[in-house]
């Protein structure tokens, strides 16, 4: 049943990406509810955690978290989603380190690459973000949040010809999969357009 749960995992992390929030929590109560039946103490851990992410008690899920990872202490996502939480919560050195922590122990959970580019971005660490950035991009070219943010690196660095280049492409990407995304990035490459005449 933890191959289930497994998919149902990835099927979370897609549906919190694309801000379908509510589906999103209809598949945390579908997968509490198979990991008690099945009495899995790592996805009960897991998926209670995401259960307070998506109240925004960020808290409370590093604690379902921490448990989850000395049950599991290879597991990418749970790493991630700690970090994720720490920065959150305003504590960035903490989350890098566990992202650090995380890669050193997954290498292949392309989520910690990204969020660790996000935060980096957010702390204006523009060039080390780049690099995680593309790093996903080795894993999967077209995953529209890891284009779409490095377009916003490149915004944000001042280069706006490859900021409006990975925007189409994040564009290209996403459509079908979140509406949110899809006006944001029209809305971003219409204010490129106005303001810089970027190159296409």
């Amino acid at each position: 049943m933890s191959e289930n749960l497994e998919r149902l995992r990835k099927k979370l992390d897609r549906e919190i990406t694309f801000f379908h929030m509510r589906r999103a929590e209809i598949i945390v109560r579908k997968a509490l509810k198979i990991a008690r039946k099945d009495n899995d103490l790592f996805f009960i851990n897991y998926f209670s955690a995401q259960k307070y992410i998506l109240k925004k008690n960020f808290k409370e899920a590093i604690e379902f978290l921490d448990e989850a990872i000395n049950i599991r202490t290879n597991d990418g996502c749970s790493y991630n989603d700690k970090a994720l939480c720490l920065a959150e919560m305003g504590f960035y050195e903490d989350a890098l380190r566990w992202f650090n922590e995380g890669i050193k122990r997954d290498k292949e959970c392309i989520e910690l690459y990204h969020n660790k580019g996000w935060l980096l971005n957010f702390l204006e660490n523009y060039n080390e973000a780049l690099l995680c950035f593309h790093k996903v991009l080795e894993f999967e070219n077209t995953r529209p949040e890891t284009l779409y943010s490095i377009a916003d690196t490149y915004y944000k660095m001042g280069k706006y010809d490859l900021s409006f280049k990975y925007f189409k492409k994040a564009l290209d990407d996403v459509r079908g999969k979140s509406r949110y995304i899809t006006e944001d990035i029209k809305r971003r490459l219409r204010e490129l357009i106005l303001y810089y005449s970027p190159s296409s």
